[in-house]
């Protein structure tokens, strides 16, 4: 499409991005007089403004995207039907102690709740074995990758492929002893391919879920280590989850997969919403409803594809999360939106 262009009066010049802009502002919701209010801030004169919308509301095309808007406001109408259900019986994540993978199946992963686990890993090596002192004794040498120069990046999330970092375990090690908070640097999933590598020897300490995880060898876990105040934003997963925790708390802010038309989701699967404006609490005002819950050393959070999740370090912390259940787990393959969103 070539990019047209109009003289506004004040020298500002009208062009499809603004057009784009336009379209988007009043598909919605956005008042008409906002709208040109918006591009008269830009220095598009009034009367250029006002034309443009008028344009813009009368192309068969707008007309066409807005019976789309349509069908979606209609999904919206379904899924805040479905969080209303939801809040009637979940008011807080249900705890369950060595739960049976029957029930875990049934009243958890096919029902699309979350759950916090106990009475899971108590036998793994790792809970005896994984602390600061053993990896920097044993491991200290090896490179590894971490996410460095997060804090200087609003969307460090959105970039984690640019802050990748390799160091010295025993330098990254060095920067968690000193124990203050921080999100500027952060082992995470992302550098999983690199990690898994490097310190394939930690695997060993690893155990299985019977029933509940699918034991694949050498393929199973992803690994974060963090010191206090690291923070994953709001965001939601391709899969289903299970996320545990070796050492250290984490905080987990949930918002059910049907809270999506509240969530912000401007981009693949992150959400606008920033860390200080969405905590705990009802629904209401624009806001979706929000649970929080902490999981300790040797409990495990299970997070159901979709569902919005916003975690946050209260101490060093050193745990894996899995993806692998002994249960149908593909979502990602027919994600359609990747790019278009």
């Amino acid at each position: 499409m070539t990019n047209k262009r109009k003289q506004g009066a004040g020298g500002a010049v009208m062009n499809d991005d603004l057009r784009r802009r336009i379209a988007e502002d009043l598909l919605l919701g956005v008042p008409r007089e906002r709208v040109i209010q918006r591009l008269a801030s830009s220095g598009i004169s009034g009367a250029l403004a006002a034309a443009e919308v008028e344009r813009a509301e009368k192309s068969p095309y707008f007309m066409a995207a807005g019976r789309l808007q349509a069908r979606l406001a209609k999904r919206d109408w379904i899924l805040a039907n479905r969080s209303k259900m939801e809040l009637a019986e979940l008011r807080e994540v249900p705890r369950r102690d060595r739960i049976d993978p029957a029930e875990f199946f049934r009243d958890f992963y096919h029902a699309h709740r979350p759950v916090l686990l106990t009475g899971l890993i108590d036998h793994w090596p790792a809970m005896a074995r994984w602390n600061l002192d053993s990896f920097e004794a044993e491991h200290g040498d090896i490179e590894i990758r971490v996410q460095g120069d997060r804090e200087r990046d609003r969307d460090y999330e959105i970039n984690s492929d640019a802050h990748g970092r390799n160091c010295r375990f025993a330098d990254f090690i060095a920067r968690l002893r000193a124990d203050a908070p921080t999100n500027d640097v952060y082992m995470t999933a992302n550098n999983h391919d690199h990690n898994r590598r490097a310190l394939a020897p930690l695997w060993r300490d690893v155990g299985e879920i019977p029933g509940i995880l699918a034991h694949e060898p050498g393929r199973e876990g992803f690994l974060w280590i963090g010191p206090r105040g690291t923070i994953t934003p709001w965001h939601h997963d391709l899969t289903n989850n299970l996320l545990l925790q070796v050492a250290g708390t984490k905080r987990v802010r949930l918002a059910s997969s049907s809270a999506l038309p509240l969530m912000r989701n401007s981009r693949h699967c992150f959400s606008d919403w920033r860390s200080e404006e969405l905590g705990p609490g009802p629904a209401g005002d624009g806001r979706p409803a929000v649970m929080e819950v902490d999981i300790g050393p040797g409990e495990a959070l299970f997070l159901p594809v979709g569902w919005w999740h916003h975690v946050e370090s209260l101490d060093i912390t050193i745990g894996l999360s899995f993806t692998g259940f002994a249960a149908d787990n593909d979502f990602y393959s027919y994600y359609a939106s990747y790019g278009a969103l």
